[in-house]
């Protein structure tokens, strides 16, 4: 019986891990994963840890995060820059209701946590384009107002009035996020002989305005979309993605006829791109020559009319056909950030009233004596934060709009050294001053081009 049991023990330590001289802890059993193992390694022992690591790391991850799902193709994989902001968003607001230091570094930690997670998945994937921005955002606007719903008002110091004030705003911005994320003014080369749907020619002639416009002001271009060389047409592409389209012909405009204009000849703010010393205006990806005031974005992989910026934070160019409701957006997410705060800030803290309507925050000493004051405040000052920085965005934005240029054009006049302090551009041909300008951009339903730039 003895010597059974001491071969039992022998088959068993040789079975062992330790015993064959290899490494297991206890996370093994969470994850058995040998990058791990070696990534840790190399930390302790303070060496560098190779990318090729990282990035098995990166998809090993990618790959577990799955959610449970009876339909019967087991559980549904869940994207690594979708599910980090749903998770580190709740998670720094609550660990910020700890204790005032506990807040601050939260609210440090936000973005040294967005950074280094960005900086990650650039450096593993090829993919430009990321859900992690948009996810933050909404993330942070959805959690932000489950707070206030959920804990401030159930202080019951909020009136009826002021909180459908606060909720009337909130529609009007989602309303207003809705409208921006649609079609910026897609260019794009595409056949003659797609299908056509009415609803994508409703579309098309929507976006279709910016163009008509062109027609209109310059008779250069009615040889480039009226005559025949090149017709403008839908090409469709799903809802939203309407885009419009170069019909080929035997007088089209192709890379190696399109004008190149030399560097010492442009004078003016253009927002093509300078290459070889010459002023380019075909776009070799989407095959087509483009307007002035056109920009290509990597991310959409498409050209966009009269393009100012990609807006990673609702993962959508701002455009032609957007532009407006996107300032909108601005303006409605910096008032309900205020009002919001200053709702949750005046029913956490003592008030004291200022020339009897207006109340501010006076004795807030009892922030942290429980979690739905603490969760209140904390939650008060991550929105405040969010707020100013939009509130710079907002004054960059009217800016360039009250020299009638967008980002795009701002950034080739800045590589060009034709800007004062990066935020005024010298020959900027399109500026018509400040109330013409505003005007245009109010109530013209698109914004026109100089008659000075040639092409």
């Amino acid at each position: 019986m003895l010597g059974y049991q001491k071969n039992n023990l022998k088959q068993m330590l040789h079975q062992c891990p330790a015993w064959k001289g290899e490494r297991s802890h206890l996370l093994a059993c969470l994850c058995d994963c040998e990058d791990i193992d070696l990534a840790f390694d190399n930390c302790i022992n303070c060496h560098r840890v190779q990318s090729s690591t990282m990035k098995n790391i990166t998809a090993t991850i990618a790959d577990r995060c799955r959610i449970p799902w009876c339909g019967g193709n087991g559980a549904i994989q869940v994207r690594l820059d979708v599910i980090v902001p749903i998770i580190v968003v709740p998670s720094c607001i609550l660990l910020g209701t700890i204790g005032p230091i506990m807040t601050v570094g939260a609210l440090i930690a936000m973005p040294f946590l967005m950074f280094i997670f960005y900086r990650m998945w650039r450096r593993q994937h090829t993919k430009v384009r990321t859900k992690f921005f948009s996810t933050w955002a909404n993330t942070s606007i959805i959690f932000s107002y489950f707070v206030f719903q959920t804990f401030v008002v159930a202080f019951r110091k909020i009136l009826l009035w002021e909180f459908l004030l606060f909720f009337t705003a909130l529609l009007a911005l989602l309303y207003g996020l809705y409208l921006t994320k649609k079609n910026p003014g897609f260019l794009k080369f595409g056949h003659s002989d797609q299908e056509k749907t009415a609803e994508d020619s409703k579309t098309w002639q929507q976006n279709s305005k910016w163009v008509e416009s062109l027609k209109n002001n310059d008779n250069k271009w009615k040889d480039v979309y009226l005559n025949g060389q090149s017709t403008i047409q839908l090409n469709a592409n799903g809802e939203n993605n309407s885009i419009f389209s170069q019909s080929e012909s035997p007088n089209v405009v192709n890379e190696n006829t399109a004008p190149m204009i030399p560097v010492e000849e442009v004078t003016w703010v253009d927002s093509r791109p300078i290459e070889g010393h010459h002023l380019i205006t075909w776009c070799g990806f989407c095959n087509l020559q483009r307007p002035p005031r056109t920009g290509h974005c990597y991310v959409c992989n498409s050209c966009i009319a009269v393009r100012d910026h990609h807006c990673v934070w609702i993962d959508n160019c701002i455009g032609a056909n957007n532009h407006r409701s996107f300032l909108v957006s601005m303006i409605l997410f910096i008032f309900c950030g205020i009002y919001g705060s200053h709702l949750t800030l005046t029913t956490v803290c003592t008030p004291e009233i200022y020339y009897n309507w207006i109340l501010w925050p006076n004795d807030c000493r009892f922030l942290y004596t429980d979690f739905q004051t603490s969760i209140s405040f904390v939650t008060a000052c991550y929105v405040i934060v969010s707020t100013s920085i939009m509130l710079l965005a907002l004054v960059q934005q009217i800016l360039f709009i009250s020299q009638n240029i967008t980002s795009q054009e701002l950034h080739r006049a800045t590589m060009n050294g034709m800007t004062c302090l990066g935020l005024y551009a010298y020959n900027n041909v399109h500026n018509k001053g400040l109330r013409k300008n505003w005007a245009e951009f109010i109530f013209k339903t698109s914004r026109s081009i100089s008659l000075k730039i040639p092409v």
